[in-house]
């Protein structure tokens, strides 16, 4: 089941219960097409849902409205989460990974000279996702001037138009992302590069339900490790 924002419809029918799942636009790991959605977090969803007995509600909405909404626990379960003690404040993660980003940053093409080692970044117009953890020193600079955006794919199209000069992102996101819209001569990957990864992790919300059950969501995660099946929808999207 597909919902457009957060007006959750109430069930009308006896059935495994709901679990309602954030969905982000952020392919290949969610990826929204008109009335479709797909993606590697969606087929991870879909198993776990089953290995707890409960009907997935995908639920759309933008990263930092899907952080409030898990919050508020008007939404249960999120994927696609850096680990960071305010977020963990709000959600119980599952412990086990089960996938990771690479932090990189995109310049224009021919302007690779202007972002050449962290520094650089104090004289650029940054954009970034409101909310994202990246790496330090870059999440808590103050002295980089930076820009937020709701969505990463608006910074593609703000990089173009000269409104930033560079934006933080992750692989393999960004490079899909890239490709998709095919900006790959007119976006670059800048000579800087932090050399971070940053670890996913599915969690409940402390105030959901399903919050006792995240011993049993890190045992469907392990054990579609072990099985082989993460790698499969991986390999699907990539």
């Amino acid at each position: 089941m597909v919902v457009s924002g957060l007006a959750l419809p109430p069930s009308t029918h006896a059935g495994p219960p709901e679990l309602r799942f954030a969905v982000i636009d952020w392919a290949p790991f969610s990826i929204i097409e008109r009335s479709r959605i797909s993606g590697i977090n969606i087929d991870i969803a879909t198993l776990i849902a089953q290995d707890l007995g409960a009907t997935l509600v995908e639920v759309r909405c933008t990263f930092i409205r899907c952080l409030k909404e898990m919050k508020a626990g008007r939404l249960d379960l999120m994927a696609s989460i850096a680990f960071n003690m305010e977020r963990s404040s709000y959600m119980d993660y599952a412990p086990t990974p089960y996938d990771k980003v690479s932090v990189v940053f995109h310049v224009r093409a021919g302007q690779e000279d202007r972002l050449q080692d962290y520094d650089d970044l104090h004289d650029l117009q940054v954009g970034y996702v409101t909310a994202s953890h990246y790496f330090e020193p870059f999440n808590s600079d103050l002295s980089i001037r930076k820009t937020p955006v709701g969505e990463e794919r608006q910074l593609l199209p703000m990089l173009l138009g000269g409104r930033i000069d560079t934006y933080i992102g992750t692989n393999p996101n960004a490079a899909y992302d890239i490709k998709r819209l095919g900006y790959k001569d007119r976006i670059v990957p800048a000579p800087y590069q932090p050399g971070a990864d940053v670890p996913l992790y599915f969690a409940f919300s402390k105030k959901s339900a399903w919050v006792d059950k995240v011993d049993a969501l890190n045992q469907s995660i392990m054990d579609h490790l072990a099985d082989g099946m993460i790698d499969d929808i991986r390999n699907r999207y990539r």
